[in-house]
């Protein structure tokens, strides 16, 4: 059985997007609070917007999910350091977890027939038909 290739990485889109979501939202929940939390909270707020960048990144160009799921990778990795514990753990994983999806992901390929045979309605070439052409 073929496998079914996708036109967009949903997941990885929406695992990336949850993770901008979940990092930004304790610093964003309350922004009076934001010169008190200091760096740690501007961090996180950036790496919040760079995330959800990648994820509408990933939705918008297809083909070029893995340039952003890279970043995704590489901005989960570095929110552990730098914000709050990559949002207690949770925002870390899952932009490692939607990186690493956009990174397997594959667009279809745009060639192959659908259903894996001759196309639909025609029947195929022989060899009369090679000669008939010349």
């Amino acid at each position: 059985m073929p496998v079914r290739r996708g036109r967009r990485p949903v997941a990885a889109s929406v695992c990336t997007a949850a993770s901008g979501a979940e990092l930004g939202y304790l610093p964003l929940a309350d922004p009076g609070m934001l010169p008190v939390l200091g760096t740690s909270g501007a961090t996180a707020v950036m790496l919040a917007f760079t995330l959800a960048g990648c994820a509408v990144h990933m939705w918008t160009r297809p083909t070029r999910a893995a340039y952003s799921g890279g970043a995704a990778v590489a901005l989960g990795l570095l929110s552990y350091p730098l914000a709050n514990l990559g949002g207690f753990l949770l925002g870390m994983v899952l932009a490692l977890l939607g990186g690493s999806l956009a990174l397997a992901w594959q667009p279809p390929l745009a060639h192959a027939p659908a259903h894996g045979g001759a196309l639909e309605g025609r029947a195929p070439r022989t060899a009369d038909d090679a000669r008939n052409d010349r």
